[in-house]
């Protein structure tokens, strides 16, 4: 074999791996982008709580219209972290939760009061936050796991710590002057 072919050739083998992984990252960031496109992705999350996802019988599947409307939407809902990996950076896979208290173990929350989430790109509330704002994509799928029945799933995008809105219009309370 001629040695220009032996260097075309050793140069394509070592850089089709290299050319496979740069493709492989265009085509998935291009399905990310066309998945976020089809599932009407707006420039805002839809804010619910979890007196709504408490709608879904968990036994038997049925949801509440308004429930229903929400499944593979993008929503933002408060809750605490319940984390399933352990890493120094973040879990990047939790259980959301609406209590503290709430807990994986006996007895663990129903069904319809946990959401499995796994991060899109890393960004993990901390477990110090306290109550967090998870934004991402509902998926309403009742699902076994090694952590027991949970109904929703969501595709994080982002997390941030709870706060309370500052934007109450009631007037501050009238200081009380003592009567003579």
């Amino acid at each position: 074999m001629k040695t220009s072919l032996k260097i075309v050739l050793v140069a394509g083998l070592t850089l089709l791996p290299v050319g496979a992984v740069v493709v492989y990252g265009m085509v998935k960031r291009a399905a990310d982008a066309a998945d976020d496109a089809a599932s009407g992705k707006p420039g805002e999350y839809i804010e619910t709580d979890w007196r709504m996802l408490r709608d879904l019988d968990y036994r038997t599947g049925e949801k509440t219209p308004q429930l229903a409307a929400l499944d593979n939407k993008y929503i933002k809902i408060p809750g605490f972290v319940v984390p399933l990996d352990d890493d120094d950076t973040g879990p990047s896979e939790f259980l959301l939760v609406p209590s503290p208290q709430a807990c994986i173990h006996v007895p663990p929350p129903p069904p319809n009061q946990m959401i499995f989430v796994r991060m899109r790109h890393g960004k993990a509330p901390q477990r110090a936050w306290g109550p967090v704002w998870i934004k991402g994509r509902l998926i309403i799928a009742a699902t076994d796991s090694h952590y027991g029945k949970i109904s929703y799933m969501m595709r994080g995008d982002d997390a941030e710590p709870y706060r309370m809105p500052d934007d109450d219009p009631s007037p501050p309370p009238a200081p009380v002057t003592p009567s003579k």
